[in-house]
């Protein structure tokens, strides 16, 4: 790079890092990003288009299970698609509100589990972190996430994905994300779906992704195949889809590790056409 330029590629950085400020103070941040993964979006926002697009397509009707602010939200949306997100943080059922009023969103402020009942969730000081499960957090506080807290405690009602389908449909895609709670959300599913994802946490919960394989293997009768994309991705790691045996083949090995696959990613499972 020119000498000449260094400056000046500093100074638009600091502008856009005083711009990205002001609007999360004005809480206008997520509405912002929405806007511009509609109108212009970034080559991230793109390669996440692309990667749902192979199973969102217009008029699908989406499940966001933890949808946070949205982010998957938006994309599915940008497919044309209609979208049921499941969120039990009140801060994100704000948000989540506010960013798509008027879009064929339907939020809905409850958790997702095996059956139908209340329990404690843990909100953390960071919303990507809250969790339903004690067992992942106390892992995570050993881990990267050490220098997180989780000080408050609120009861919320869970529903089964078999009790969002009775009142919204069969949907072509479910995404998973519920920090270390996804086993329990997959055993309240008994319907069949063209195609679902549900995130993995590296190390300790890699035994917990191979029991999510095994739950979603008997529910299509083994006629499913897998992939695996690594956190920020937005690209399958494995070059054709596998079937159950093959893929827990692949988790259980030396492989399936924290430097090839990073702390976090999802797993997709697709029916056999």
């Amino acid at each position: 790079m020119n000498p000449q330029l260094i400056p000046v590629m500093k100074g638009i950085i600091n502008l856009e890092s005083i711009w990205r400020r002001t609007l999360k103070v004005m809480g206008l941040y997520n509405q912002w990003l929405f806007w511009r993964e509609q109108h212009w979006p970034t080559v991230k926002m793109k390669r996440m288009h692309d990667l749902y697009a192979a199973f969102i397509h217009e008029n699908s009707l989406c499940f966001d299970i933890g949808a946070n602010m949205g982010s998957r939200v938006a994309s599915f949306l940008v497919l044309n698609a209609k979208v049921i997100a499941v969120e039990p943080q009140r801060k994100c059922y704000r948000q989540l509100q506010l960013i798509f009023k008027n879009k064929n969103v339907v939020v809905v402020a409850k958790g997702v589990g095996a059956i139908n009942e209340t329990r404690n969730f843990y909100v953390a000081d960071d919303t990507l972190i809250s969790s339903f499960s004690p067992e992942w957090i106390e892992g995570q506080k050993t881990g990267h996430l050490k220098n997180n807290k989780w000080d408050t405690t609120v009861k919320v009602e869970i529903v089964t994905l078999d009790t969002l389908i009775q009142q919204y449909g069969v949907p072509d895609f479910i995404k998973i994300d519920t920090e270390g709670f996804e086993l329990e959300v997959l055993k309240g599913l008994s319907t069949p779906v063209k195609a679902l994802s549900f995130e993995y946490t590296l190390p300790h919960q890699k035994g917990k992704a191979i029991e999510c394989i095994g739950v979603i293997d008997h529910l299509y009768s083994g006629n499913v195949l897998y992939n695996i994309c690594r956190d920020e991705a937005y690209s399958m790691y494995l070059p054709e889809w596998i079937t159950a045996p093959d893929f827990i083949t692949q988790l259980k090995s030396d492989v399936f590790n924290i430097n090839n696959f990073g702390f976090y990613g999802d797993i997709y499972a697709k029916a056999k056409s």
